[in-house]
């Protein structure tokens, strides 16, 4: 009888041990602060990834317009051309 009642009580204790090294990477020991960052950074990384994917196609598009691949950073030197 006590094995079943440890393996029970071992059983409920398991996940929230588990998550211990996910909450203290984040801070807090807030479960919800936790799913508040990966949603932040979730939609952060969606959006570097469309500006950067307008801004790839803009310079493979107009490859010879020089203010946009200066202002884009298609050309790292623009100004030490020879």
């Amino acid at each position: 009888m006590l094995k079943v009642r440890l393996y029970r009580w071992r059983k409920r204790i398991l996940l929230p041990l588990a998550t211990l090294p996910l909450f203290q990477m984040t801070g807090t020991c807030d479960p919800f602060a936790l799913q508040s960052t990966i949603i932040s950074q979730t939609g952060l990384a969606t959006f570097n990834l469309f500006v950067s994917s307008i801004q790839q196609t803009l310079l493979t598009t107009f490859p010879s317009a020089d203010i946009l691949q200066i202002l884009l950073g298609g050309n790292r030197q623009p100004f030490f051309t020879g």
